[in-house]
């Protein structure tokens, strides 16, 4: 969740015509939903509604703005959609494997293989709906189908806590100390999996376009156009993360402490009222159509420079063919030189009156090469992101757990939800973002130092590594308690720390690589690269599931009670993998060489 939260803040975080990044104030996220005035460029919803209007007056073809669609007029729509649907989707995520263990009767390991496995899949499932949503179906129908897929997956989840036959029957804590509680049914497990085959269905067609798709209300074409998409993102993301805090904390305590058909409920209702919301303005939208596949091209040099692959390269620039320039501002480069050859001229490639007569599955422009080139040297960043992911995961899944065996009271009535405590992570996350361009960046720039998107990436993989290790102390505190058989329960706010440090890396290291795929990614293939960061962390979902099954068949270190295994020592071994990764990162980054690529007044070619 947290994870989720980072990458998405990020974009809000982009720098705008004068070079600057612009980021919300966490007094100013919760303070935007109720006066409307968290803008980057300070100015209110009038002021900037008043600029809407040069954007109008100019006809519209595939996607510019007209005098009917578009603009702000779009923007309550939207902002309703996605306010009612994260609040939603994150109340039913962030408690989800409470339920699984104390009404499906689901033993503790297995829940967690359950939520590893549907994480992954809403992580990676974006990679395909974006690349449907750019390709073919456009950002609106593919945010239409998600959201029926939603609506129907929250009233399945509903109905299993409705009615009886749909769920085991109910048992005590004493019986599942013991391990006697009664099973799904098969019939009860294939409900349940429908229900995540739909979620996953529902995050490809939401996730990552939503926020693109108000982003398409707005003139891309022009610097006043630019700040109203910055304006835009930051009342996007100031008002979604208000909904997840509200979501984590009030439907989670209403699911926990009231009804689970309450709380489920809620969500649906919510479900039904973010549908209301966008549709309500399909009138309005400005729709850009979809411009086919974006891996088309990338085949293409492939198959270029294998066709070509017995050619020597050519010393002179010139022997390659430039064509029509698709992104200002990338030369030619020495790295991966053999994917050079694809844009080499041969007599094959002339006409008989001196044009080139371009075949693209025989000859490439330099800028295609180049848009390959930098999307390799991406995936080796990308392959070093992994391991985080895996650390990330266990906040939604053992730290829930953990909570649940400690004293969750404030007071002698009020006790907080397990699955609440994921609030503390958000927290560190957003305030770390809400001052790091004026506390950070200015005390690195007054040092002399630059933060490149890798620095700031090994920063947040050297942050989460060290909150593994508190993990690991914190773990093995709560066990001598529970083996040193104390009358009183540790408190669970022993775990604050934990989800604080690994909140303040998710900060560092996940906008870093949104930040970085976005800037190196060909701009026909920005959603890729977006719904990739996401697939990173899919893969870790993944691989923390086979990791803890291994591990569960092999020692005792992960028990279905906790209280008889040693989750320190797992903590611990994923503080070991952190290590290596991050020897790994540093390699791999000593290597790495940014595309050229200017963003208003910073130069990041340099590492």
């Amino acid at each position: 969740m947290a994870a989720d939260y980072t990458l998405s803040l990020e974009v809000s975080g982009k720098r705008s015509c004068d070079g600057k990044v612009r980021t919300c104030s966490f007094s100013q996220m919760i303070h935007s939903i109720v006066h409307f005035d968290c803008f980057s460029s300070g100015k209110t919803m009038a002021e900037v509604s008043n600029e809407e209007g040069d954007l109008e007056k100019h006809p519209a073809i595939n996607g510019k703005m007209t005098r009917k669609r578009g603009g702000w007029k779009t923007f309550p729509f939207i902002i309703g959609n996605e306010i009612c649907a994260g609040a939603a989707i994150t109340g039913l995520a962030a408690n989800m494997i409470v339920y699984l263990i104390t009404k499906f009767n689901i033993k503790s390991i297995e829940a967690t293989h359950i939520i590893n496995i549907s994480n992954g899949g809403n992580d990676l499932s974006p990679l395909v709906g974006a690349f449907l949503a750019d390709a073919y179906l456009g950002r609106f129908w593919a945010i239409s189908i998600g959201s029926f897929l939603s609506f129907s997956a929250m009233i399945i989840l509903m109905l299993t806590a409705m009615i009886e036959s749909l769920r085991p029957p109910p048992c005590g804590p004493q019986l599942q100390a013991l391990g006697r509680c009664d099973a799904p049914t098969r019939r009860q497990y294939a409900v349940l999996y429908l229900y995540f085959a739909l979620t996953i269905g529902a995050s490809a067609g939401l996730r990552y376009n939503s926020g693109t798709f108000g982003a398409d209300q707005f003139e891309k074409d022009s610097a006043k156009g630019m700040r109203q998409i910055q304006s835009y993102f930051n009342w996007y993301y100031c008002a979604l993360f208000v909904s997840i805090v509200i979501a984590s904390t009030v439907i989670v305590y209403i699911q926990s402490s009231v009804s689970w058909a309450m709380g489920f409920g809620l969500c649906v209702l919510l479900t039904g009222i973010s549908m209301l919301f966008f549709f309500s303005g399909t009138k309005l939208y400005n729709r850009v159509r979809p411009e086919g596949s974006p891996f088309t091209g990338l085949a293409q040099v492939v198959v270029s420079c294998l066709r070509k692959r017995n050619l020597p390269l050519p010393s002179n620039e010139e022997d390659l063919y430039s064509g029509e320039r698709i992104e200002s501002g990338l030369p030619l480069t020495e790295q991966l030189r053999f994917l050079n050859k694809a844009a080499i001229k041969t007599p094959e490639d002339f006409s008989s009156d001196g044009h080139i007569n371009q075949n693209p599955w025989r000859l490439s422009t330099v800028d295609q090469v180049e848009q390959l080139k930098s999307i390799i040297k991406t995936l080796t960043i990308w392959s070093c992101t992994v391991i985080p992911a895996i650390m990330s995961s266990q906040q939604i899944t053992f730290s829930v757990l953990q909570a649940l065996t400690m004293n969750r009271h404030l007071g002698s009535h009020f006790k907080i939800p397990a699955a609440s405590y994921m609030v503390f992570s958000l927290l560190a996350s957003a305030i770390t973002l809400s001052i790091y361009d004026k506390v950070v960046v200015r005390l690195a720039e007054s040092k002399g130092i630059k933060i490149t998107q890798l620095r700031r990436i090994g920063t947040g993989m050297a942050i989460g590594t060290l909150g593994m290790a508190v993990a690991a102390i914190v773990e093995r505190k709560r066990l001598n308690v529970v083996h040193g058989h104390r009358v009183a329960e540790e408190s669970a706010l022993w775990l604050v720390p934990q989800l604080v440090i690994m909140g303040l890396g998710d900060a560092f290291q996940n906008v870093g690589k949104i930040d970085l795929f976005y800037a190196e990614f060909p701009e026909t293939m920005r959603s890729t690269a977006t719904a990739l960061v996401a697939a990173g962390v899919a893969v870790g979902s993944y691989l923390s599931s086979l990791l803890i099954s291994v591990i569960h068949r092999n020692s005792n270190w992960l028990a279905n009670n906790i209280n008889e295994g040693r989750l320190d020592y797992f903590y611990a071994l994923l503080c070991v993998m952190g290590v290596v990764n991050f020897g790994y990162f540093s390699a791999c980054s000593r290597r790495y060489k940014y595309k050229t690529k200017i963003y208003g007044s910073r130069d990041i070619s340099t590492f």
